[in-house]
């Protein structure tokens, strides 16, 4: 009986061009959604790579004290590694460390790197650096960096350094290693904007991604700065409030734009209801979750053991899932706002754990940056949901039954990808919760 129906539909469909046109469009729509990246996350994870640098300002010019990951400094002619890098091959992988007798000789390898690597210009005209000191710290005992004053204290090159770094020639992963540095640029003023740009990257000493925090402070207030991936494209520091809220802005959109988890979810969602105000009304609750987990990330309030972000990550794959598979069963119309900003706060926590290593409570401009910053990443879910609105009411211009075919493409092959991100992440959370 099966195979009658199957041969009585492939026969009408044959003689159907509308019916071709309607599985082409499945089938396209379905690739799509196979082709993305599974191996790309939304969030920041504990192998980024960090820069923040607070800038202050006297007559003579600006100091800027610097915090960046080891790994985006340790490179030598040809993206090779530096001469105090230890390279190993261990399980067919390769990993990179530093000995601790080799200590000063990357403190100074590395400030020499950063001042040359890291451009600050003003209306167009280099400015020339001079680094005043520096020191390495390895993660789980670095000073706090979250104001002007600590990082002063930081950067200080008498102080001793923090976290277990030995003097016996005991190799160190480089991805756990910090340098702090203070480095003078003369006639720098804070009544002018001044752009500062780096092409520095981990290359092969690090896969992770690369996140910047730019903190300025004038006059006892703090404005503050922030992207994701490298720096090539300048950030104009101190310009107009306006470009400064647009900064951040961007920054938000562009969180969602490059998070495939977050974009899937927003497919799931917009399919399962067309109707705008049942978007909107989605859309903006995840947007409420995802500011309120933010927020309490800058607060501290999150959890902070070991497993915490490998389970937020595997949370959000589950919620992508769950999402798809009541599209499947065509419920998601009748799931409620509320469980909607729930989903919101897990995707949330995923960003906030990143950033919660950088700034804390203590951090200046809180409300105004993440006000800016959710004001991106609201336009940036609404700008997702409108072009796949637009398909889908494409779409929905066929016969009912390929219109529910389409919906159902879409809904399976989101679930093909979250099951295999799944998959993926369940491991980490393993290895987290049963150390060896």
């Amino acid at each position: 009986m099966k195979t009658l129906i199957g041969n009585v539909a492939t026969a009408r469909m044959r003689h159907n061009p509308a019916a071709q046109w309607r599985a082409l469009f499945a089938a396209l729509l379905l690739a799509w959604l196979w082709s993305v990246p599974t191996g790309v996350r939304a969030h920041a994870d504990g192998r980024a790579n960090i820069r923040v640098v607070h800038f202050t300002y006297d007559t003579a010019g600006m100091t800027a004290y610097f915090r960046v990951s080891l790994p985006l400094l340790a490179h030598g002619p040809g993206d090779m590694p530096a001469p105090y890098v230890i390279t190993r091959s261990e399980s067919g992988r390769v990993f990179y460390y530093v000995s601790g007798t080799a200590l000063n000789a990357a403190t100074a390898m590395a400030s020499a790197t950063l001042a040359s690597g890291h451009a600050v210009t003003v209306q167009g005209n280099a400015v020339a650096p001079q680094v005043l000191s520096a020191s390495i710290h390895v993660k789980g005992a670095v000073p706090p960096f979250s104001s002007a004053d600590q990082a002063r204290l930081a950067t200080r090159a008498s102080s001793p350094p923090s976290g277990p770094l030995p003097q016996d020639g005991t190799a160190i992963d480089i991805g756990n290693m910090l340098l702090d540095a203070a480095v003078f640029y003369p006639a720098v003023r804070p009544d002018g904007p001044f752009a500062f740009s780096s092409a520095l990257q981990a290359g092969l000493l690090s896969d992770a991604p690369i996140h910047t925090i730019l903190l300025s402070h004038i006059a006892g207030t703090t404005t503050q700065y922030s992207r994701s991936g490298t720096l090539d494209a300048a950030i104009t520091v101190n310009p107009p409030v306006m470009q400064a809220f647009m900064q951040f802005v961007r920054a938000g959109a562009a969180h969602i734009l490059e998070g495939y988890d977050h974009l899937l979810l927003v497919v799931c969602l917009v399919a399962g209801d067309l109707r705008l105000r049942a978007i909107a009304l989605k859309i903006s609750a995840f947007s409420a979750g995802h500011a309120l987990s933010i927020v309490a990330g800058f607060y501290g309030l999150l959890p902070q053991a070991s497993w915490s972000e490998p389970v937020i990550e595997l949370l959000i794959a589950l919620s992508v899932l769950g999402a798809a598979l009541l599209l499947v069963r065509q419920r998601v119309a009748s799931h409620p706002a509320l469980l909607t900003g729930l989903v919101g706060v897990v995707h949330g926590c995923g960003l906030a754990i990143g950033l919660r290593a950088i700034l804390s409570d203590t951090g200046p401009n809180i409300v105004t940056s993440l006000l800016s910053f959710n004001v991106g990443v609201e336009l940036g879910q609404l700008t997702v949901g409108a072009g796949v609105w637009c398909l889908l009411r494409l779409a929905q211009a066929a016969p009912k039954p390929g219109a529910a075919r389409i919906r159902l493409g879409v809904a399976l092959g989101a679930a093909a990808i979250a099951v295999y991100w799944v998959g993926d992440r369940a491991q980490p959370v393993w290895s987290a919760l049963h150390p060896v």
